[in-house]
């Protein structure tokens, strides 16, 4: 795919947001109104942005009673790459986060940390994961090799249940001390959360 196309594509933050929308649900259709509510996007941007996306044969319409529904058309030629690319950087986060909805209820607080949640990644870079919850290694680790084949990159889980991270905060675990410094992607629950597992200070947020 031409460098130009993606940099077009990628131009603007509503069109970055209705990319996500469709590229991480393709098999979903949408109408304008439910494309602005799920994007947080103005409506009148989404009206012009659909019509341009479905003239370069990424989005299709299809009318059903007197609403116009879009969706992506999966044989456009750039589909496939432009998914892929998009989920390696745009849309990784929340992707991920798609994937750890399925546990979601196990899992108190998650997040991304690294040169990902430091803006420092390339399209090759590991995933950085930190997990904090009751569940299982083996369910985690299931949704994680889905979503490794999905996104297209290794990803590094730490995982550690509740009274785990709290002794490790308590005896001044380094590496735990220095990933709680760093900048942080939330992907389950925020920075707040994790302050109430710390039971200290603020942590820093990318």
């Amino acid at each position: 795919m031409e460098f130009q196309v993606l940099e077009e594509l990628f131009s603007s933050q509503a069109r970055v947001s209705i990319l996500r929308l469709f590229l991480l649900s393709p098999d979903d259709r949408f109408y304008v109104r439910e494309v602005a509510a799920r994007t947080d996007q103005p409506r009148r941007a989404v009206q012009r942005e659909l019509p341009k996306l479905e003239a370069i044969g990424l989005l299709e319409h299809t009318i059903d009673g007197n609403r116009k529904y879009y969706r992506v058309n999966k044989d456009c030629p750039i589909f496939p790459e432009l998914k892929s690319i998009f989920l390696k950087t745009v849309g990784l986060g929340d992707a991920l986060r798609e994937f750890l909805a399925q546990v979601e209820g196990a899992i108190q607080v998650a997040f991304i940390y690294g040169s990902y949640a430091k803006g420092e990644e390339s399209t090759t870079s590991d995933i950085d994961l930190f997990v904090v919850g009751t569940i299982a290694a083996r369910e985690l680790s299931a949704v994680l090799v889905t979503a490794k084949s999905e996104l297209g990159r290794e990803i590094n889980p730490v995982m550690m249940t509740p009274d785990e991270f709290t002794a490790k905060v308590a005896s001044r675990n380094h590496f735990l001390l220095s990933v709680l410094k760093e900048p942080k992607t939330f992907l389950v629950g925020d920075a707040e959360d994790l302050e109430s597992l710390t039971g200290r200070g603020k942590v820093k947020k990318a």
